[in-house]
């Protein structure tokens, strides 16, 4: 029976119970003597049918076990679904009849079984986008996008040759355009992370986080390298429109391996974070090892003042107390690249023109044969230094790198480089009160030395940028303005040129 033609299917049956002789009496009354008759006479009025009280209470008695037995049945087949409580009266409604059959039957469903293997869960939103997660807490996932849109004149690169000062490449562009996961799995200490850029297609990370001890986190899978301050911020997280000159010289960018971090005597004066790692060392773009050498890393992260700061240029929190880290870090990789980039070709090499024609380092991506790099033909050992330090709005960086290149396939020749930047940025609201609460003033000055014992090949970038904070930097304004210079040491000559970014980061 379904439960919802039940009433109706009550009537009928009580309806038929009434109209059947062996339960009515009809009455009769004489309008002249007053006096009540059961057959019909002269002067009689029919006052009505009527029937026997135990009679009645018997059906109403036996309707409602067949109601109850019915619904249990019904129970039964739909025993993982969920309805709501159906209360059914028993009460009829006649105009024959001043019965009441007032009596009800609650009906409360069985909860629905649990199946094997799934777990409620709830959705929310926050710093990290969408929230899916576990009543357990056992599983989590964040899913969270990031468009960078981004406007440059008169090009978007950074020069590294007087040629590359005289492009016009004026240009409106997707920079970037990332989606985000991570969460944990099983135990709240186990989480993932994996990035992946639809921009330039390539899957940027996939990890794997073993947080249990604060001393000793272990992570192992695709992801950077824990070595400087400029490229391990998000570029979602910069303070400038992008990083600067020094990045793409000096960073030994994502690669695949095992690092391990941890945070010894937090709270002390001498509160310290280490970061340890080996990797294959030829980036992203390979999984194999081409010459069995494997890249080594190490950092060591002085929180002199108010603790450990993450890596996020500008001071939006607004530090009440000021907050300083100190670090200093090595590399050591041998391998056919002399240079890093996260896409699908990884491995490059720098470029430095030793003839008009001629660049001293070997393009990884080409057989020896034709001109390439081989398996392990550089050498490199890299260290750097860095001060990081907020309070109050205001935000310094400054970060000093050497490199050391051993060609040890053209008589072990060795190539020094020396790099740094200095940038600072502050909030200026406090002192002018009618310079919006969110806006950012900065500059940075940055240099790069390709060869220190040569003359003539100094590369310098001076940038000034504005910034406006609508939801901190998940959703910001950038306007740079940057003055480039490079130096040809075949030449002798120097040029410079000027470049605008105009950019709006957005993460969802």
């Amino acid at each position: 029976m379904n439960i919802t033609r039940m009433p109706i299917a009550l009537l009928a049956m009580m309806s038929a119970s009434w109209f059947n002789p062996a339960f009515a009496l009809d009455l009769y009354v004489d309008t002249n003597t007053q006096q009540i008759y059961a057959a019909p006479g002269d002067n009689r009025v029919k006052l009505g049918s009527f029937e026997k009280k135990e009679e009645i209470d018997q059906l109403k008695a036996t309707l409602k076990a067949e109601i109850e037995a019915e619904l249990k049945s019904k129970q039964r087949t739909q025993a993982d679904k969920q309805a709501p409580t159906t209360k059914v009266s028993n009460s009829l409604d006649a105009d024959s009849t001043n019965t009441d059959l007032s009596d009800d039957v609650a009906i409360t469903p069985a909860q629905p079984k649990e199946k094997k293997g799934y777990t409620p869960a709830n959705l929310s939103y926050g710093k990290n986008g969408f929230e899916f997660r576990t009543d357990d807490d056992k599983f989590s996932l964040a899913i969270q996008n990031r468009v960078q849109a981004r406007f440059a004149e008169p090009f978007d690169g950074d020069p590294r040759t007087l040629a590359d000062l005289d492009k016009d490449e004026k240009s409106f562009m997707i920079r970037r355009a990332r989606t985000k996961l991570n969460g944990h799995a099983y135990v709240p200490w186990l989480k993932y992370y994996l990035q992946y850029d639809w921009s330039q297609p390539v899957l940027r990370d996939l990890n794997l986080t073993v947080d249990k001890y604060k001393w000793a986190q272990v992570r192992v899978g695709r992801g950077k390298v824990s070595y400087n301050n400029e490229r391990i911020t998000s570029s979602g997280s910069q303070q400038f429109v992008n990083r600067s000159i020094v990045n793409d010289i000096f960073t030994v960018d994502r690669q695949q391996g095992i690092e391990v971090k941890g945070n010894l005597f937090p709270g002390a004066w001498y509160d310290m974070i280490y970061y340890a790692g080996a990797f294959t060392g030829l980036g992203v773009g390979e999984r194999n090892n081409d010459d069995g050498n494997i890249m080594y890393s190490g950092r060591l992260q002085w929180n002199a003042l108010g603790g450990e700061m993450k890596f996020s240029q500008s001071d939006i929190e607004r530090h009440e107390q000021p907050a300083l880290n100190i670090s200093v870090a090595a590399n050591s990789n041998r391998s056919k690249c002399t240079a890093f980039e996260t896409d699908s070709r990884s491995c490059r090499n720098l470029t430095d023109l030793i003839t008009p024609t001629k660049n001293r380092y070997r393009d990884p991506s080409k057989a020896f044969a034709d001109g390439g790099a081989k398996s392990g033909q550089y050498e490199i050992s890299q260290m750097m230094e860095e001060v990081h330090f907020k309070w109050n709005g205001f935000s310094f960086l400054h970060e000093l790198h050497a490199k050391r290149i051993k060609d040890t396939l053209n008589n072990d020749e060795e190539t020094k480089l020396l790099g740094g930047f200095v940038q600072a940025g502050y909030f200026p609201h406090r002192q002018i009160a009618f310079i919006p609460e969110n806006l950012e003033l900065a500059g940075r000055y940055a240099f790069v030395d390709m060869d220190t014992d040569r003359d003539h090949d100094k590369q310098t970038e001076l940038s000034a940028v504005i910034n406006y904070f609508l939801e901190g930097h998940f959703n910001k304004l950038s306007l740079q303005l940057s003055r480039l210079s490079v130096e040809d040491p075949i030449k002798l000559e120097k040029d410079d040129e000027t470049r605008v970014w105009a950019q709006w980061d957005f993460s969802f």
